[in-house]
């Protein structure tokens, strides 16, 4: 995703606490696939032009930092292929509130970045991230062309 003119890289692995600046498309979730396999499953669309909205806070304290996404149609359709693919192969979505007519797309303020509100940005790939305890690891890239 282009940060404010650069291209951000997402890294293969990076501590839990230090995550490139994203905009999450598909809350985390539970699968016996193959990082692979998942990938082949998910969308192979163009590249998504985003525009960042409203400051929130998110959270069940509300102490998580993030800047609303608008929700392009474009960005909608690619949440909803994603979960139904998902799902369609046997993903279990960790919370259901977060999907479909509950989802809010963001990106939580990181350490290296965060979007302000008016800021232009486009998604590229969308990313499959493996989470093991303290550390992250990219296990799957889907290029968005």
């Amino acid at each position: 995703m282009p940060e404010r003119g650069g291209d951000v890289v997402v890294p293969a692995e990076f501590a839990a606490g230090d995550w490139p600046l994203h905009i999450t498309v598909v809350p985390p979730f539970q699968t016996e696939l193959e990082a692979d396999a998942v990938a082949a499953l998910l969308p192979h669309g163009p590249r998504i032009p985003v525009v960042a909205g409203a400051r929130a806070s998110f959270g069940h304290r509300h102490a998580v930092p993030v800047t609303l996404v608008r929700p392009s149609p474009a960005l909608l359709a690619l949440h909803t292929a994603c979960v139904d693919a998902l799902e369609a192969a046997g993903a279990v979505i960790a919370d259901q509130r977060h999907v479909r007519g509950g989802y809010r797309p963001h990106a939580s303020d990181q350490r290296s970045a965060a979007l302000a509100p008016g800021d232009h940005a486009a998604l590229t790939e969308l990313a499959l991230v493996a989470r093991t305890p303290g550390s992250r690891r990219v296990a799957a890239r889907v290029p968005l062309a």
